[in-house]
């Protein structure tokens, strides 16, 4: 069953058709992602589903529940992070509300129809989770990263966390149609991965603008493309869908260049015969010749050829940090770092959201308070990309852009400039109207034009079309000079970086290898961790370390068997009170029994979600 369906829809920008005849179904529980290149309309095609862009043509049927996520969401909400999420779910706490006043009114007056609603009330809210709903909030709060700010006033929160805080609030109402554009963008990579593991068992349906392409791979079966005003849909999930799209247009190309071949011969055969003996013949090839329409193979060409020169080479060794450490007031991010980095080598800055990455960045550059060394090798020269896109103007025009960091002449800085996508009059664009996408490829040029051998990128593929980081990714495969990157792409951390460096509070941890292997070094790490049977004496700390899983394993065993049994003590119970009747006084003393073995059953059941998150 469809509970999305988009009929021959078509949406004018400025006067101008962006796309006509889009048609598309997404149908109860199905995970789809909407993908396509920067401009083609993905966000305005979403907006237009939802009745915030008007139609041109056509019409959308949605049936059921939605929720929706913009790339930017705005929070407004006053209180703090808790009662902000907590209060996305105002059905559950009203009838929270609600049985509270009836307890009141069995206390003071009890009579059979107050017992009967609170009965009723008391099954709907168990039905629809109100007992877990707490700690399904701190379990979603945690997932997300914002398990630190569950206290701090909304007001205080950056725009990366009112983002992450925003998907929170739609996780916990869970409508039946889930519609998120970019959400991994202000996501660490544990946060990233926690969702993915939250949407694949997701039970509603979901529609997904993301360019990651780990991320859709691992949760979508279905995937729409949108380019050059047309969509069309494939089955499986982002690489099954590339591979047909190379099959189709390999095809597609075979049989243009057939139908082309036999136009070819038979307007040869025609113009050859037209006057002749065969004249006859000529006027029938003709006439099949006037049936035949050539195939248009549309060759997509983003206009996009980055560089990243490296300039004049530095000495061997690049960058040397020892013994680093920042803190902010009383708060100390991360102390003893130790980093040595060699010409040629490629690393990526990996850590939790806060823990500094960005900041570790600046201290680079000089541009935040540090305490330890950091010193730069021999002809070391550092060009930088914030992920804030801060060394753009905020004024002018794209040409100007560039006019104030070169000497180059304007018909140069037009062949540079469309080298990263903007050509025609795309150079005199205001830059306080481009798109995240458009703001990222400027700033690349910037970084191009500033020619140096160690480059420090932060989340440089965040805006960025699958096309555009591609090239970015060979751009960067191909650089002679020295990069520490800091991403959440993790495809993009197999392309290009030879090392991991994870950040923490208490160090740096070097790993020689790509991402991918990085994240199995982890997990046999993790596994390791574990306590097994050892041939050698273990160590104190181990023996403590087993005896604390083992009680943690025997816990979690017995709160499940108390909490069977309290579900079993407290149906008993109901059944009992049901069949009181009018004995106001036996139905008051099981009552107030029902209520202390709902508490009982609510604690252990909190425990046991805390224990096993």
């Amino acid at each position: 069953m469809s509970v999305l369906f988009c009929r021959d829809c078509g949406v004018d920008i400025s006067g101008e058709p962006l796309f006509r005849r889009i048609s598309f179904a997404l149908e109860n529980g199905e995970k789809a992602a909407l993908v396509g290149p920067n401009g083609a309309g993905k966000t305005t095609l979403i907006r237009a589903c939802l009745g915030d862009v008007r139609l041109e043509s056509g019409e959308v049927q949605i049936l059921g529940s939605y929720g929706y996520l913009p790339q930017t969401p705005i929070v407004e909400d006053e209180g703090n992070v808790f009662e902000c999420v907590i209060q996305e779910r105002g059905d559950l706490l009203q009838i929270q509300e609600q049985l509270r006043e009836l307890e009141d009114k069995m206390a003071s007056t009890p009579s059979e129809k107050v017992m009967e609603q609170y009965a009723a009330l008391t099954e709907s809210f168990e039905r629809q989770g109100g007992y877990a709903l707490e700690a399904l909030v701190r379990r979603i709060l945690a997932g997300l990263g914002l398990e630190a700010e569950i206290n701090s006033q909304v007001a205080s929160l950056s725009g990366g966390q009112k983002t992450r805080l925003a998907l929170c609030k739609l996780l916990l109402r869970a409508p039946e149609i889930l519609i998120l554009d970019e959400p991994t963008n202000h996501l660490d990579i544990a946060a990233l991965e926690w969702l993915e593991g939250y949407l694949r068992d997701y039970p509603g349906a979901l529609l997904i603008v993301s360019h990651d392409r780990y991320f859709l791979d691992r949760i979508v079966s279905r995937v729409f493309c949108l380019e050059n005003g047309e969509l069309k849909g494939y089955t499986g999930n982002y690489s099954e869908y590339e591979l047909l799209k190379i099959l189709e247009a390999k095809t597609l190309g075979r049989e243009a260049e057939r139908l082309a071949n036999k136009i070819a011969k038979l307007e040869d055969y025609v113009r050859r015969n037209k006057a002749g003996v065969n004249s006859k013949q000529a006027r029938g090839r003709e006439s099949q010749l006037q049936k035949l329409k050539p195939i248009q193979v549309t060759k997509v060409d983003h206009g996009l050829s980055i560089s990243l020169g490296s300039g004049g080479r530095s000495g061997n060794r690049v960058l040397s940090i020892e013994d680093l450490s920042i803190s902010f007031a009383a708060r100390t991010l991360f102390s003893n770092v130790q980093l040595d980095l060699r010409r040629g080598d490629k690393v990526a800055l990996l850590g939790k959201n806060g823990i500094g990455k960005t900041t570790l960045l600046k201290a680079i550059l000089q541009k935040a308070p540090f305490k330890g060394t950091i010193r730069l090798g021999a002809n070391v020269k550092i060009a930088y990309y914030s992920q804030e896109h801060e060394n753009l103007g905020t004024s002018g025009t794209v040409m100007d852009e560039i006019r104030n960091v070169t000497k180059l002449k304007d018909p140069e800085i037009r062949n540079l400039l469309a080298r990263y996508g903007f050509r025609k009059d795309d150079v005199f664009k205001l830059i306080s109207v481009l798109s995240g996408g458009e703001k990222s490829r400027l700033a690349l040029c910037k970084l191009f034009l500033e020619q140096g051998n160690l480059l420090l990128l932060d989340e440089p593929t965040n805006h960025l079309d699958v096309e555009t980081r591609g090239v970015l990714e060979e751009a960067l495969q191909e650089y002679e000079g020295t990069v520490l990157v800091v991403s959440h792409d993790r495809y993009f951390l197999d392309k290009v970086v030879n090392k991991i460096a994870e950040l923490t509070s208490q160090g740096l941890l070097l790993f020689e290898g790509d991402y991918t292997g990085f994240k199995e070094y982890k997990q046999q790490e993790e596994m390791s961790a574990a306590p097994i049977e050892r041939a050698s004496k273990p160590s104190n700390q181990d023996k403590q370390e087993s005896r604390n899983l083992a009680r943690e394993k025997k816990r979690m065993k017995q709160l499940e068997l108390e909490i069977e049994e309290l579900e079993e003590t407290l149906q008993a119970l109901e059944e009992e009170l049901a069949m009181a009747d009018t004995n106001y006084e036996l139905a008051m003393k099981l009552h107030e029994e029902c209520e202390k073995v709902k508490s009982r059953r609510d604690s252990a059941l909190e425990e046991w979600i805390a224990g096993n998150d």
